[in-house]
């Protein structure tokens, strides 16, 4: 009997801190920040300016999605793990399918970036290069 409250109790602390709003204080996922990158600061001409701005929009529209998602099934899950009769195949399923939503945010930024960086010239790279050494 003890244990299973000892169980319980470590759960509940688990849910508690993975769950609050500031996880990231806890070291669970670690909070990394990426350089911001003036696309106007290149020297662009117009066409590679309304270039990245279509990716900008895609992009904004495949982060927003993607991001509602996580936070959604984040929220399914907490109360999934709140509920003492739920499966370990259910948790197991959302917990994997959280991952690779934010697996494929990831990629999709990436993506977005490696498009925007291919319709820039040489020069325009290294000085890119440049800002993100900084």
């Amino acid at each position: 009997m003890a244990t299973k409250y000892y169980k319980l109790t470590l759960i509940s602390l688990f849910i508690m801190v993975a769950f609050s709003k500031n996880a990231h204080s806890y070291c669970f996922t670690p909070v990394k920040y990426y350089p911001v990158i003036m696309w106007e600061n290149l020297n662009l001409s117009e066409t590679q300016l309304a270039r990245i701005r279509i990716l900008d929009l895609k992009w904004q529209r495949v982060r927003r999605d993607l991001s509602f998602q996580i936070i959604h099934d984040k929220e399914r899950l907490r109360k999934l793990l709140a509920n003492p009769y739920t499966s370990d195949k259910t948790i197991r399923d959302l917990q994997n399918q959280i991952l690779i939503n934010q697996n494929n945010l990831r990629y999709c930024a990436m993506e977005n970036f490696l498009l925007k960086r291919s319709v820039l010239d040489r020069f325009q790279r290294e000085r890119l290069h440049q800002m993100l050494a900084n």
